[in-house]
């Protein structure tokens, strides 16, 4: 769905972690409230420093949580640029030459630890510049001055077709925040593990977020065209269907193509078996630590939100890291928290069958929300 001139110039980002769940409605809030600011150039005022090392910033009247770079004081003014609204909203922090971003989120209700909802800090990269060149880009000037020294940057034409789809992306009232899938992973209940988890890749394979990569796979022959053509693109360009960036509903996926690669987070929503909701949210930590042999080891966080006849609403949080897993549970009632504890000799069998060991395990009573909420 990337125009071509796009596909080479977007380069891996470091992920980031989100300060706010993508569907929490007090996010949706404050995105909205941040939106007419975005490519305007502004300036925060730090009113505090929680805990966890972040501060509460005042930028347009509108109260701001956010990481700021080392040295940051209570009082001072710090220039900012709102750069991107969706998935999170995010400021380019300082006006120095190797530009620094900052996720932002609303203030933490009173007595919430701030550290369970970690803001992540990047330096800038191919995506952020572009987007730090939103209001420029937009209004189709080839240049702009960048920093304190000022530099001149040039914003190529993939960066302006970049900066045209954000800005086109910020029109839709209800923005996307996950991919959606278009047919249940499996047929029917009572499927086994394996066949779940191999509709769930297929799903996600052709679900058009990964298209550019696999078309570049197709180019070197290690992918059939045949898989790109269950992918959306393909399908649209056989209906005759020729996909303008710029159009609002168009522009929205391509956000999502963008946050996907940039916050190293997929976000997937749909059926698991006919009349069967499920939310599924896969992220990429970015800090990644070492295993017990000194090499680097990612550590992947999962969630996944379902509501089943019987048991119930059920959240299932999972991290995994070196081939060890930790699983949270909130069941939607006591009864249906009691029965997956009596079965968690059970998890842990299967999951040690497919070499993976069970470090943790909690299941509390809680609501839960899913999709149909």
């Amino acid at each position: 769905m990337l125009p071509r001139e796009l596909v080479s110039a977007v380069l891996p980002a470091s992920p980031a972690r989100p300060a706010e769940h993508l569907n929490d409605p007090r996010q949706q809030a404050f995105q909205r409230a941040l939106a007419p600011q975005l490519g305007k150039a502004l300036h925060g005022e730090v009113l505090a420093k929680l805990t966890d090392g972040s501060f509460v910033v005042k930028v347009a009247n509108i109260p701001a949580r956010m990481q700021l770079p080392a040295g940051a004081q209570v009082g001072a003014d710090v220039p900012l640029t709102l750069v991107s609204v969706h998935p999170r909203p995010t400021f380019q922090v300082g006006l120095g030459t190797n530009p620094v971003f900052s996720e932002a989120g609303p203030p933490l209700p009173q007595g919430a630890d701030p550290g369970k909802a970690p803001l992540a800090m990047r330096e800038g990269t191919a995506v952020g510049r572009a987007a730090a060149l939103l209001q420029a880009s937009a209004a189709g000037a080839a240049a702009q001055t960048v920093g304190a020294e000022a530099n001149n940057t040039t914003l190529s034409q993939a960066g302006k077709t970049i900066g045209g789809v954000l800005a086109a992306a910020q029109k839709v009232e209800t923005p996307m925040t996950a991919a959606l899938g278009r047919a249940p992973i499996v047929a029917a209940a009572g499927a086994d593990a394996a066949s779940i988890a191999a509709g769930l890749q297929q799903a996600l394979g052709k679900s058009g977020l990964f298209y550019e990569s696999h078309v570049a796979e197709w180019a070197q022959g290690a992918r059939a065209l045949a898989e790109l053509n269950a992918e959306p693109q393909q399908q649209l360009a056989k209906e005759g269907v020729r996909q303008n960036p710029l159009d609002p509903a168009t522009a929205q996926f391509i956000n999502l193509q963008l946050a996907t690669q940039e916050q190293a987070q997929l976000a997937w929503q749909g059926k698991l078996w006919p009349g069967q909701p499920m939310q599924l949210e896969v992220q990429r930590d970015s800090r990644e630590g070492q295993d017990e042999a000194g090499e680097a080891e990612s550590h992947w966080h999962s969630r996944l939100r379902l509501r089943f006849p019987e048991l119930g609403e059920l959240d299932a949080r999972l991290t995994l890291s070196g081939g060890r897993v930790q699983v949270q549970f909130a069941a939607g009632s006591e009864e249906t928290a009691a029965l997956l504890r009596r079965h968690m000799g059970s998890l842990a069998s299967a999951l040690d069958a497919a070499g993976t060991t069970l470090a943790g395990f909690e299941v509390r009573s809680a609501p839960v929300k899913t999709a149909d909420d």
